[in-house]
């Protein structure tokens, strides 16, 4: 009998140190882990499904320049924008165990009012019965890199802005279209001429004489450097499209070289006028104008 006495008083001995031994392991585990989450440069948070804070680190308390006792047992939303507030009940009703982790970025409001980023990852804590027992967010700031992308796009759009600018500016530098009257319109080309010019300058002279209303176009082909079919083409081309539209189309500036090769490759130039010079074509186009608005003579009266 004093033996399983003996033997039983050892066993409890045992179970008891043993005990005393997982008490300490837990312990300085408990220790550690505390040490670990209050060192974090993160935002470290522990809520229920009313947003109501049940845990913060020392970062979150720094953070948002409060004590713990002033956010423990309180709602973290008021430290969120209201427009934002959606989005997190959002991401919090969405959380369970077929997603039991997410990520998300939010504003925030710090103690002096600036609005801050913030990118979280919630995760739900689940009891035994895999129901959500409680809510655990990590946070980081990441201000300065959503401030660098909504520079990047600013930039972006002052980019495309600035190319649609060159763009434009480059079109009226390839096809400029000059007022001389109400309704005289000239556009003087220098360089060369491509398929991709040349159908620019037919699109911009048929545009200019509809929203001008011109009666007379001057087609000044003094600085064109180079002619060969094509280009001939486009210029006969353009000027018979503005007769369709009910001007008149002036060629000017028409060099030797130039008329020649219109006649060697029978290019067909019937009903297109042709003077010597923009001078010329100006001079011609006012006095057509002149013409056209001289009033007619009045009936005599009985």
């Amino acid at each position: 009998m004093n033996q399983d006495t003996d033997s039983l008083a050892a066993q409890v001995a045992e179970l008891q140190r043993r005990n005393a031994e997982l008490q300490r392991e837990l312990h300085l585990k408990t220790q550690i882990y505390a040490a670990l989450v209050e060192d974090q440069r993160e935002l470290i948070c522990k809520f229920n499904l009313d947003s109501t804070l049940s845990f913060v680190n020392d970062a979150y308390c720094r953070f948002f320049g409060k004590t713990r006792e002033e956010l423990v047992g309180h709602y973290f939303t008021p430290l969120v924008p209201e427009e934002d507030r959606v989005l997190i009940a959002d991401v919090l009703a969405r959380l369970g165990p077929k997603e039991p982790v997410i990520e998300l970025e939010h504003r925030v409001l710090t103690p002096g009012g600036e609005v801050r980023w913030l990118n979280w990852i919630d995760r739900a804590i689940f009891d035994e019965a895999g129901n959500i027992a409680a809510l655990q967010a990590v946070g980081i700031d990441v201000t300065d890199r959503r401030r660098a992308e909504e520079h990047a796009e600013r930039n972006e759009v002052l980019r495309a802005e600035l190319i649609h600018a060159q763009e434009q500016a480059l079109r009226e530098l390839a096809a400029p279209l000059i007022p001389i009257a109400d309704d005289v319109l000239a556009m003087p080309l220098v360089g060369r001429i491509d398929e991709k010019r040349a159908q620019l300058v037919l699109e911009t002279l048929l545009e200019g004489v509809v929203r001008m209303a011109a009666e007379t176009v001057l087609l000044d082909v003094t600085g064109i450097t180079a002619v060969d079919t094509q280009v001939a083409e486009a210029l006969v081309r353009t000027a018979h499209a503005v007769k369709l539209l009910g001007a008149k189309a002036v060629l000017t500036g028409i060099q030797p070289h130039v008329a020649q090769t219109l006649i060697t490759m029978g290019i067909e130039v019937h009903g297109v006028i042709s003077v010597r010079s923009l001078k010329d074509g100006i001079a011609w186009a006012m006095q057509e104008r002149g013409k056209s608005r001289k009033v007619a003579p009045r009936s005599r009266s009985r």
